[in-house]
């Protein structure tokens, strides 16, 4: 989290920007994920795609942070910001004992709900410029129903009912 020490700054603009860092970071994780499974074409690229979705969100969040004040925010943003953080590090220092492509699948699947539960669920908590992303067609993850038919086609019958149980609770 943003801060020094056990201080978290929980104002607005800061929570943006953290939220902005942590798009990158998955970014990062898709794109390492594209490179280490680029013999299976297909899911390689949509790494790649979803890689290039993340950093755009990033830039996004951090537009949006510029435009927010140091508005002090509920606890429970940065709760949630802290819990999608524990999961973007638990990923970063896992990809690489991560080498069998359904285990790579179940990462991605984890980020995505970590993204969806702790981020994008609480913009509109954050003032006028974060909320105005929360609609916006490119904040979107317009991947995700190419995710879905991945883990379909690639992923273990385990992560195909997690989907489909977490698709009937939407």
């Amino acid at each position: 989290m943003v801060g020094t020490g056990s201080e978290v700054k929980m104002d607005a603009k800061h929570m943006l920007e953290e939220m902005g860092d942590l798009e990158s970071r998955i970014a990062v994780v898709y794109e390492r994920f594209a490179s280490q499974f680029r013999d299976a074409a297909d899911v390689s690229d949509l790494w790649a795609s979803m890689s290039r979705e993340e950093m755009h969100h990033a830039d996004l969040l951090s537009r949006a942070a510029v435009g927010t004040g140091n508005v002090a925010v509920d606890p429970t943003v940065a709760a949630h910001v802290a819990k999608l953080q524990a999961v973007v590090v638990r990923y970063e220092s896992e990809q690489v004992k991560i080498l069998q492509l359904q285990d790579a699948l179940e990462a991605t699947v984890d980020l995505e709900e970590a993204e969806e539960d702790h981020l994008h669920a609480h913009l509109i908590q954050l003032g006028d410029a974060a909320r105005a992303l929360i609609d916006r067609p490119d904040m979107q993850h317009r991947l995700r129903g190419v995710m879905e038919h991945t883990v379909k086609l690639f992923g273990t019958s385990a992560l195909q009912e997690r989907l489909a149980r977490r698709r009937v609770g939407d």
